[in-house]
């Protein structure tokens, strides 16, 4: 007990934010033990669940490298049970997949949600990491909106209104998290992508840009996400911002331009963008890399409005001070003369 409270910072607030941190973590570990029956479960009764496409695509990548974003099955494909679902990321994620593929399909699956269930801790750090000297209110709501994201996505079908009426009024296993438990029963990746984004804003926020780069590298597997972190990851690299650039560029180059080279994976991918083959709506574990890039755009610029508030009062209340003083020591100068030529 006394080795713990030495690790724990003295700081009160600071204090109040780990707590957070850990009951958040909790939550999501709760969530995750709900969401796992779901993992052994199709997605309907002819389709495979997220996940399958990660793995499909794996497959493809060593055994029919040139139809890795055709959708259906193909001759060579994995025998899964039912069809599994069409790749949609950027051929770098298929470097990230491979070493699942020594398992089966159902032990990758779980394998594959316990990392990302692993690596919550080290996105819990990251998030700390960046708001442990912000306004506790915003650190608070920080943490709780990137580790459990209790917030709902919207509800653009009837269904989606009736399932999230249902959630707001019962207790059942997406109560902890609607994007989180979606996110583990589908075994999507959209629950990793924020240990990479917010990681290059961390590393970025203490000046390590090619560390930065990496780790927006390896989060560009969905552009949409990425792009809409780059600003704030720039923001946090501002002082490194060309070593973060040349980076990034080292790193992304070095991750997707071989697969131009290796059966064409690269204009595969080019050409189902065209067709329109890729695009996507958003689905309920969407909204995890959207939200966590959201509330902590918000707490950094509260941040600096709060600091150019303040140093603007500072500066006005400086010059105010020093017009007083100098109508006060005019002041005094003509009162000391008038004493001296006993005019007073």
């Amino acid at each position: 007990m006394e080795t713990v409270k030495k690790l724990l910072p003295t700081n009160r607030e600071k204090r109040i934010i780990i707590v957070v941190i850990a009951v958040a973590l909790a939550l999501n570990a709760i969530t995750f033990a709900l969401a796992y029956p779901g993992m052994f479960e199709p997605s309907n009764p002819t389709l495979e669940r997220d996940f399958s496409a990660y793995y499909n695509a794996g497959w493809r990548l060593y055994n029919n490298p040139s139809k890795i974003y055709v959708s259906g099955p193909l001759p060579g494909d994995y025998p899964f049970e039912l069809r599994a679902q069409t790749f949609k990321y950027v051929p770098s994620f298929l470097l990230l997949i491979s070493p699942f593929l020594l398992l089966s399909y159902q032990d990758a699956f779980i394998a594959f949600n316990l990392v990302q269930l692993a690596l919550m801790p080290v996105l819990a750090f990251f998030v700390y990491k960046l708001v442990e000297d912000k306004n506790l209110a915003l650190a608070i709501l920080a943490c709780i909106v990137v580790l459990i994201n209790p917030l709902p996505s919207l509800p653009l079908t009837q269904a989606a209104s009736r399932t999230l009426y249902y959630r707001f009024t019962s207790i059942n296993p997406q109560t902890f998290s609607w994007s989180y438990y979606w996110g583990y029963v589908c075994g999507n990746a959209h629950v990793l992508q924020p240990v990479f984004l917010v990681g290059a804003m961390y590393f970025g926020f203490v000046k390590k840009p090619w560390l930065s780069g990496l780790m927006f590298a390896l989060s560009a597997f969905d552009p949409r996400f990425a792009l809409l972190a780059l600003p704030l990851i720039a923001w946090y690299n501002r002082k490194t911002l060309l070593r973060f650039v040349a980076g990034s560029a080292v790193f992304l180059s070095a991750m997707n331009l071989p697969f131009f080279f290796y059966h064409g994976i690269g204009f595969e991918l080019l050409r189902a963008n065209a067709s329109g083959d890729v695009l996507s709506q958003m689905y309920a574990y969407d909204w995890i890399p959207l939200y966590a890039v959201l509330v902590l755009g918000i707490t950094e610029v509260f941040t600096l409005l709060s600091q150019s508030d303040w140093k603007l009062e500072t500066s006005l209340e400086i010059k105010f001070r020093n017009v007083i003083s100098f109508f006060r020591l005019r002041l005094f100068e003509g009162w000391f003369v008038r004493c001296l030529s006993g005019k007073d």
